[in-house]
């Protein structure tokens, strides 16, 4: 039998500069994804946006910070209870979620039994006073544990539902229930906690340095299991915290921590290996599990939790070990080494992963053997293997099958404290009065009415290129700040958006409009001030030049939408000429990539800040994944085509790409990752969340409103590119015969099949030698085979 030589193709998956970093019931419609196309005036006020959308009447109260443990809220309803027939739960309820649906709320179980916990009073003036105050603390600290006091407890941030309008005099439910967002005063400012998983899926802690801390408690909750490797979803914050309290795993000193077995070796499982020099890494995010959550320690003083980082949404990110070892694994040639090991991760699933072998060092014996270094894509997986025979021709061709993949982005960053420090004034005014405690609901609703007319009165840039490329919001807040940050502006006040003054409101808002909006550029970091309710922005340049790269991107696009898309053709072909011309116009940035890994991701140099903006790949034709989805984002808008940029990873690294809706449906379009930038052609183009999970795409919250993520769910792959052309097969023989046939029509010199699951290697091999019997060729010296997941590409 003929041997058929494996050389992997040199793939050059691209997943760089990719994401700028985080209420409702129910989804918004899907032309939400529409430019917003009714126009502001040049001297509009931000009230008149507010018209705009239908929301000036909104009701809205602002949040109420640092509150004490035990704070009693009062609240007075025009209105007498006994008349409405209503029960005081109607009327208010506290909840642990910014969406406060009634899965968040807390005290339910115990509302009917324990009567001090909300109690009624209808006054001699018709109007219904409801009180709440706390019974059982709510994910407690080891300090609060010990106090023994009826406390709100350590949650990061509160919400309270008020369903009826308070000023009605006859009970009238709100079209949209006002949501208060409180927090509890705390010894120490609360640390905010963030989460970092590096390219090779290893977990990293970190939080912001807390002003006279001495030391970090690290805090875990998770469910336990027993003789399996697991990670059960529990109880969050939207579901009120129920069940197991959190627990301390580790006190720190330094502001980030990966130590989860808490033996040094930062979730390593490390093994010296024979040569006394090296090591395996067998596994790797041992003990990660659940929730995490840190507070800020000095001396018997410790602040209430952080937000928790959960990693039940990250379990397929975090691998922790292979199946079956192959620790000094004897293989007889080259020839029968693995292209793939299966890879556990934290949930116990298992997913197949790429071997890389480094021959650097690799010296072969006079036996003929050699010890071989291998790491496996996506882990901190490190080991050698033994090939029992091989030639040096042999040892310079498996390096070429190693390719190192590109990695990382340079986000903006957010430093917004996610729980306002206990400096922030419970009643935020310009005009301070005298608290009166029992009634600060009323002060605060006061207090709002002022703060909204001042923020309503306020006047609204209209950059003049609005006109050309119009702005993508849903909202007047959205559009508030859509259009102050494509006008460069370096400041927003917020007095006018209550629902707005809170971090993961604000979070939520501002990067669905960063990522939908082409024309915002540069945004270098933001930080939301809650003394004076201003959003402070950073950009990479000035104002003058962002306003002249609009200028720039404008014309280009005018040109662009004129030659891309022609008359007569469907949106289905118009989505594809678009594809299309990327692929064949535009390149990639490899130096923006060198540099930004060069500095950790961190930073990147100046001139090659335009590569992650939409001026990179529009004018320059040069970018990262975020220049092309953002210019892909663009093109479509201007061509009456529907899309979303939408945020994730592909295999552990941030990526940028769009979904597209075609046909009705929304699929998954990856411009980046196209035939001249990866080797593989429409790798993902009209496919569905499936097919997009196999090749290891996971999609985060971050490009859009996280309740109304469901609209873009993904769920037919008859769109997809290879099943469009009949190149997808489910069988080891359909993919014989149709590597066959492709091999006999001669038309490309590059043929790519995708399987609907994994073949093995043994498979993989025998079905092409096959396929190369049936086409009768026989000279296979200059055929090289490559995998990629279930792609599998055969270059002649």
């Amino acid at each position: 039998m003929r041997k058929l030589f494996y050389l992997l193709l040199a793939l050059s998956i691209l997943l760089t500069a990719c994401k700028a970093s985080e209420n409702g019931e129910s989804a918004m419609a899907p032309e939400s994804t529409k430019a917003a196309e009714v126009q502001v005036a040049s001297d509009a006020t931000v009230l008149d946006l507010k018209k705009k959308y239908g929301s000036e009447q909104d009701k809205a109260i602002m949040p109420i910070y640092n509150v004490e443990q035990d704070k009693e809220f009062i609240f007075d309803f025009n209105f007498e209870l006994s008349d409405a027939g209503l029960s005081m739960k109607e009327l208010v309820s506290v909840h642990t979620d910014q969406k406060a649906l009634p899965e968040s709320e807390i005290m339910a179980s115990v509302w009917d039994n324990v009567k001090e916990q909300m109690t009624i009073e209808e006054l001699s003036d018709g109007v219904t006073s409801v009180s709440v105050k706390p019974f059982s603390a709510i994910l407690p600290t080891d300090t609060m544990k010990q106090s023994g006091t009826s406390v709100w407890g350590g949650a990061p941030i509160y919400y309270i539902r008020i369903n009826y309008d308070m000023d009605a005099t006859t009970a009238t439910k709100l079209e949209k229930p006002i949501i208060i967002p409180f927090t509890v005063k705390s010894d120490l400012p609360v640390p905010t906690l963030q989460y970092d998983i590096d390219s090779t899926g290893r977990l990293m802690l970190s939080w912001n340095e807390v002003e006279g801390a001495e030391s970090y408690r690290v805090y875990q909750r998770s469910k336990p299991v027993l003789l399996a490797q697991a990670n059960l979803p529990q109880s969050s914050a939207e579901e009120g915290y129920v069940g197991f309290s959190p627990r301390v795993v580790a006190e720190v000193t330094e502001t980030q921590f990966n130590d989860f077995m808490q033996d040094g070796d930062g979730g390593l499982l490390m093994t010296e290996a024979l040569d006394e020099i090296n090591f395996f890494i067998t596994a790797q995010n041992r003990m990660v599990e659940g929730e995490y959550y840190v507070t800020a320690v000095a001396g018997d003083k410790e602040s209430g939790f952080s937000k928790p980082v959960n990693t039940i949404p990250l379990s397929k990110r975090l691998p922790t070990k292979m199946t079956e070892s192959i620790v000094y694994q004897s293989y007889a040639t080259v020839k029968d080494l693995p292209e793939t090991v299966d890879v556990m991760y934290i949930d116990g699933s298992i997913a197949p992963r790429r071997m890389n072998y480094w021959t650097e060092d690799a010296v072969i014996k006079s036996d003929g053997s050699a010890v071989i270094k291998h790491t496996i894509d996506g882990t901190a997986f490190v080991g050698f293997i033994i090939v029992n025979s091989i030639t040096k021709e042999e040892l310079g061709a498996l390096s070429e099958r190693t390719e190192k993949e590109a990695n990382g982005y340079v986000p903006p960053s957010n430093t917004t404290d996610h729980v306002p420090d206990p400096t922030v004034p419970t009643i935020i005014t310009d005009t301070p009065s005298a608290d009166d405690e029992a009634s600060v609901v009323t002060a605060q609703k006061e207090n709002t009415d002022k703060t909204v007319e001042e923020g309503n009165a306020q006047a609204v840039t209209v950059p003049a290129v609005v006109a050309d490329v119009p702005v993508n919001a849903d909202s007047a807040l959205e559009e508030y700040l859509a259009l102050g940050l494509i006008d460069g502006q370096d400041k927003l006040s917020l007095k006018a958006f209550p629902e707005a003054q809170n971090f993961d409101t604000l979070t939520d808002v501002l990067e669905k409009v960063i990522y939908q909006n082409p024309m915002i550029l540069g945004v270098k970091q933001y930080a939301y001030d809650y003394k004076s309710l201003t959003l402070f922005i950073g950009y990479e340049d000035e104002r003058e030049t962002i306003a002249r790269k609009q200028q720039e991107i404008v014309a280009e696009a005018a040109q662009l939408v004129t030659a891309i898309f022609k008359e007569g053709m469907s949106e289905e072909e118009k989505h594809l000429a678009l594809y299309e011309y990327l692929n064949d116009t535009t390149v990639y940035d490899d130096a923006a990539l060198e540099d930004a890994e060069k500095n950790g991701f961190k930073t990147v140099d100046p001139k090659f800040n335009d590569s992650f903006t939409t001026y990179g790949i529009m004018v320059k034709k040069v970018g990262v994944c975020a220049s092309y989805a953002s210019t892909y984002k663009m093109l479509s808008d201007l061509a009456g085509l529907e899309s979303v940029v939408v945020t994730g990873d592909m295999n552990g690294v941030p990526h940028a790409w769009n979904k597209a809706k075609i046909g009705g449906l929304w699929v998954h379009v990856d411009a980046t990752n196209n035939a001249t930038n990866s080797g593989i052609p429409y790798l993902l183009y009209g496919s569905s969340d499936d097919t997009a999970l196999a090749l290891n795409f996971y999609l985060d919250e971050g490009y859009w409103l996280d309740h109304e993520l469901d609209q873009f769910e993904s769920r037919d792959n008859s769109m997809d590119y290879y099943v469009v052309n009949g190149l997808e097969v489910d069988s080891p023989n359909k993919f014989t015969s149709k590597v066959a046939e492709l091999l006999k029509s001669g038309d490309d010199d590059l043929i790519v099949v995708r399987m609907t699951e994994t073949l093995s290697d043994n498979e993989l091999k025998d079905s092409l030698i096959t396929a190369f019997d049936q086409a009768a060729i026989t000279d296979l010296s200059n055929v090289r085979i490559g995998s990629l997941g279930t792609y599998y590409m055969i270059q002649r």
